[in-house]
């Protein structure tokens, strides 16, 4: 079979570079808050300040793009030796070295240089194990640790579950049945959970709900089903979205984008997320059938390669833009609006750079360690198994 041409993938890229804007956006708005706080009367637009806020869905484009990929990359892989011990390694090389470096910045440093307070040790070592997505304090504790740290433990926690969902779930009808269901069961539960806090915090126990995986677990089901369309058995829907006719496809982007435009400014229940979801998968099946250039282009793709690093940078990247603007005195001449902007684009710029550097000098090397660590695995069974053959055979040969 001819392979499929690489442009195909290029969306994923696009979308990962969509998702970290739309987190920075929401980021940068505490900048303008503390601005605001400095005394200046003057407020965002309501309609900016709502979408901005709204961009921290990014997070959520982040998890269902991670779960389309990871079937992608898990069906591809079935036929290893030791296939979910080789994805293990990979998710820690992929994610560790980074994660550990923005730790050495945001929590040693200033605990050493400064005097800076370290956060509990225990919300430390969590974060640190990756284990802090199953206790309130520990996961939203994180971003004491390592800003944002709370989606890695999230998304942690989905690799830990990942080999049962894969095996699981084989096609897109289970994909579909899983979807509902925990969809139903999440929206059902969820005043229930809030109503029977098994902490005293009860703010804390609101936010745990809404961040922690099985309030997150349809968003990642929603990539899931969306890989079962795009790479799944021919069926309808995958026939549309390789085959089917562009004009019905754009109308489905439209959809998708209207449900983005249109829901920041008209819901504020927390479950909307879901409809987030909905439509960061409409999304991808929409590109994937027609990479538009406005959006899948290489700009955007280099800034979705380098996402990760970005995710953990631009927080620094946020603090430096804050303080250029205050050098030029921007909270007194800029209206909250272009100070928001204005935050943005120098943030963005910081970002891409020093976040191109550091996909370079150690996400790279990281994954690269990751693939030596699991050849030499595959080669020491390798040996073990032919070690084990020639003493059978020395034993029969004895006997």
């Amino acid at each position: 079979m001819q392979a499929r041409p690489r442009i195909q993938l290029d969306f994923i890229d696009a979308l990962r570079g969509v998702a970290i804007i739309g987190v920075l956006l929401s980021h940068a708005q505490r900048n303008v808050e503390i601005y605001q706080a400095m005394g200046r009367p003057a407020l965002m637009s309501p309609w900016l300040s709502r979408y901005a806020e709204q961009g921290a869905r990014g997070v959520q484009l982040f998890f269902a793009i991670s779960a389309l990929t990871l079937f992608l990359s898990a069906g591809k892989r079935v036929g290893e030796s030791e296939p979910w011990v080789n994805f293990y390694v990979r998710r820690i090389f992929r994610i560790a070295p980074m994660f550990y470096l923005a730790f050495g910045v945001y929590c040693v440093a200033p605990a050493l240089l400064k005097g800076q307070q370290w956060p509990p040790l225990a919300t430390i070592l969590g974060t640190l194990s990756f284990t802090n997505g199953w206790n309130p304090t520990w996961l939203l504790g994180a971003n004491d640790v390592v800003p944002g740290g709370w989606s890695i433990g999230v998304e942690m926690s989905f690799y830990i579950v990942f080999p049962l969902v894969f095996l699981a779930l084989r096609n897109l009808p289970r994909a579909l049945a899983a979807l509902l269901l925990v969809l139903v069961l999440d929206v059902i539960a969820w005043p229930l959970w809030l109503r029977h806090a098994p902490i005293e915090d009860a703010g804390l126990w609101a936010r745990y709900v809404f961040v922690w995986l099985p309030n997150q677990l349809p968003i990642f089901l929603f990539g899931i089903c969306a890989y079962f369309v795009l790479f799944g058995h021919v069926g309808r829907l995958t026939a549309f979205f390789h085959e089917g006719d562009r004009r019905q496809n754009a109308c489905l982007f439209m959809l998708a984008v209207a449900v983005l435009l249109i829901a920041p400014q008209c819901l504020d229940d927390p479950r909307a997320v879901f409809l987030y979801g909905a439509a960061f998968a409409l999304l991808a099946l929409c590109l994937y059938r027609q990479p538009y250039r406005w959006l899948v282009n290489r700009p955007l793709q280099h800034i979705g390669k380098i996402s990760f690093s970005g995710y953990l940078t631009h927080f620094f990247m946020l603090q430096v833009a804050r303080k250029l603007l205050a050098k030029i005195h921007a909270g007194d001449r800029f209206s909250p609006d272009l100070y928001f902007l204005a935050t943005v684009l120098l943030a963005l710029v910081g970002t891409v750079l020093v976040s191109s550097v550091t996909y370079r000098l150690v996400e790279v090397p990281g994954q690269a360690l990751g693939k030596r660590l699991i050849q030499g695995l595959a080669s020491r069974r390798a040996t073990t198994k032919v070690d084990a053959v020639e003493r059978g055979e020395g034993e029969r040969s004895a006997g």
